[in-house]
């Protein structure tokens, strides 16, 4: 051994180690973080209106009298059954619940649940009421994807307005004719 150091031999069947010590570095100060433009909410996807059984026999009853009619003028079995589907599926739609849902607003687009969509996608947004429940409808460019809604709490509209008229134009817009008459129906 040399100079008085006692150190021990690495086994024969062990490689040497090269791990050397090393004292911590002091924390350097971070930046304080920038404030974010983020804004979350849950709400529902949609507005439910109850319906009670009345409204179901109403939906049975136009279906059948609609069947009716198709198989008196077309003599064709086929659509009738067609039309009697359609009312099948607007009545499971119908009692359908609505879910609740995390919105979220960011600098790169907008956050829906478990999916994310760019601002690019859209050409434009509006801002609806419902009864008592506010809506942002974002208009696609696209020319087959429908229009996305977002519920929020009022409390909430002039956070949510400024952030998205940040990257989109608003534009005024109202509910069309499909649109309140699937409110007339309670859909």
């Amino acid at each position: 051994m040399q100079d008085g150091q006692n150190q021990p031999e690495p086994p024969q069947d062990q490689p040497p180690t090269n791990w050397q010590f090393q004292a911590p570095t002091p924390a350097v100060p971070q930046p304080a973080p920038q404030p974010s433009s983020e804004i979350d909410w849950t709400a529902s996807e949609f507005v439910a209106h109850h319906k009670n059984a009345s409204w179901y026999l109403a939906l049975v009853g136009i279906t059948l009298l609609l069947a009716a009619i198709v198989y008196v003028l077309t003599k064709d079995v086929i659509s009738t059954v067609v039309v009697g589907v359609v009312g099948v599926s607007f009545g499971f739609f119908a009692a359908r619940k609505p879910r609740e849902l995390h919105y979220g607003l960011d600098t790169s687009g907008i956050h829906m649940g478990d999916k994310f969509y760019p601002y690019s996608q859209f050409k434009s947004f509006s801002l609806i009421e419902e009864d008592a429940a506010q809506s942002v409808w974002l208009m696609p460019l696209k020319r087959f994807m429908p229009i996305l809604t977002m519920y929020f709490d009022p409390n909430d509209q002039d956070k949510i307005a400024n952030t998205l008229s940040n990257f989109l134009p608003f534009e005024n817009r109202q509910p069309d004719a499909v649109d309140r008459l699937m409110h007339r129906l309670r859909f």
